[in-house]
């Protein structure tokens, strides 16, 4: 191209080309306000949909429980984190229902939102309580004065501890785990489920699991004290050799037995309150 070509452009042409940009740039600039309007008007929308009273949550009975059958309704209500009245927009779902899972007795929670009538659907998965955690006065001394073992609890088949005022449902004592647990620490935790499962599965009645000494774990059962060592993989076969000696009343009275010594399922010893020893 020569540049006899590029000087043939008119001023008409460039007055023309001019107008079209200003015209483009103008198209721009109103498409920009109006976008910016919209963002603007939906944003207050929004803050004057959840000012509306019929979009608030003025008192927990606006929070539906679903699927508890020993917590009650109000003791999951009053777990929630939630400052009344508070936009129904506002409020997280899936925060709601972690909060649940992390500080309530509740293994599973999903929490859903209601538009009509204004409100919350939580549905829970609660953890079953299966014994009784009494608090070590000796440890308890030692801990903050927040540590959960100071108060009487519950444990789950887990070995999950949880408050025992939360079970209303349990208010009365024949509804209460009949299986008591001594000195639980957190560092049990892992070993528990197993021996619970050896405890529930014991044809000899199980009253107290006293785990106060980590050397010596103690079961007060129906044929009296048994020591059986420290906790290991051996609990079921000590547990067998236990129930070898289900008729033992009729061979010494109860009376006269110290507690049964199972550190060595092999070789039971029952310990005479004379200090007498009568090997099995």
């Amino acid at each position: 191209m020569t540049d006899e070509a590029l000087t043939t452009v008119s001023p008409t042409a460039l007055a023309a080309r001019r107008q079209q940009l200003r015209r483009q740039r103008q198209v721009r600039i109103v498409q920009a306000l109006w976008r910016n309007a919209a963002l603007l008007g939906l944003t207050a929308g929004m803050v004057w949909a959840t000012a509306l009273p019929k979009w608030l949550v003025y008192t927990p009975e606006q929070i539906e429980i679903q699927g508890n059958k020993i917590l009650s309704e109000a003791a999951i209500r009053e777990s929630l984190d939630i400052d009344y009245p508070q936009s129904l927009l506002v409020l997280q779902p899936s925060a709601i229902a972690t909060q649940l899972e992390a500080n309530a007795p509740i293994a599973e929670a999903a929490v859903t939102r209601r538009l009509f009538p204004p409100g919350l659907i939580v549905q829970v998965q609660e953890r079953k309580p299966v014994a009784i955690a009494l608090p070590d006065t000796v440890v308890a001394d030692d801990l903050s004065a927040g540590d959960p073992r100071h108060q009487a609890g519950l444990l789950d088949a887990s070995g999950n501890w949880m408050p025992q005022s939360s079970f209303n449902a349990f208010s009365e004592v024949s509804a209460l785990p009949q299986l008591k647990v001594r000195g639980m620490q957190v560092q049990y935790q892992a070993d528990w489920p197993n021996l619970y499962r050896a405890i529930s599965q014991s044809s000899i009645k199980i009253y107290e699991i006293d785990w106060r000494q980590p050397s010596n774990l103690i079961l007060q059962t129906e044929l009296g004290s048994v020591h059986v060592g420290a906790y290991s993989d051996r609990l079921p076969a000590q547990l067998a050799t236990l129930r070898q000696l289900r008729h033992l009343d009729q061979r010494l009275a109860a009376q006269e037995i110290a507690y049964i010594d199972l550190s060595s399922p092999q070789k039971p010893v029952i310990q005479m309150l004379q200090a007498q020893q009568v090997p099995q």
